[in-house]
């Protein structure tokens, strides 16, 4: 079981190697100094040219855990990131944008008049239709990430 104090957003994130280079150069401690600095100043351009930098999947803290409507503002944000970052893409993937985001603002709406019913309803037409794209026009990383949250805001409203 996993266990997190945030919900499922999106983290930028830098993989750097770190390593001893005595460990691949035996000897490297017998060289003169020189030459021992410029392994040290290679092996440092080495390990800055094979970084790499990306985003992904992590816990983030969200806007609120209680205020249902700010929660919903949360999804639709990540929904826009995951669109930005090409998590939802391909051709047509402006109308299921516009689906997507219809259903959070109806939920939003039904809220806002105190309708908890109609927004569940539509809370989960909006997990129906993430289930309905995965693998189409969303990726895994914006299929459970999304679909996560929307599942915390069901257990918010829920008895």
């Amino acid at each position: 079981m996993l266990v997190s104090h945030g919900l499922p957003g999106i983290r930028h994130f830098t993989a750097k190697p770190r390593y001893d280079p005595a460990d691949f150069l035996p000897g490297i401690d017998e060289v003169p100094d020189a030459i021992a600095q410029q392994v040290v100043d290679l092996d440092n351009e080495i390990q800055r040219v094979i970084q790499t930098r990306g985003y992904t999947i992590g816990p983030v803290q969200p806007p609120s855990l209680t205020d249902v409507g700010r929660l919903l503002d949360f999804v639709a944000s990540l929904k826009h990131q995951a669109a930005a970052l090409g998590w939802i893409s391909g051709p047509g993937v402006e109308g299921v944008v516009q689906s997507l985001d219809a259903k959070l603002s109806a939920a939003k709406a039904a809220l806002a008049r105190g309708d908890a019913k109609a927004a569940e309803g539509q809370i989960t037409a909006f997990i129906d239709e993430l289930e309905a794209q995965r693998g189409k026009h969303l990726n895994d990383d914006a299929f459970y990430m999304l679909q996560a949250n929307a599942q915390f805001i069901l257990a918010k409203l829920g008895p």
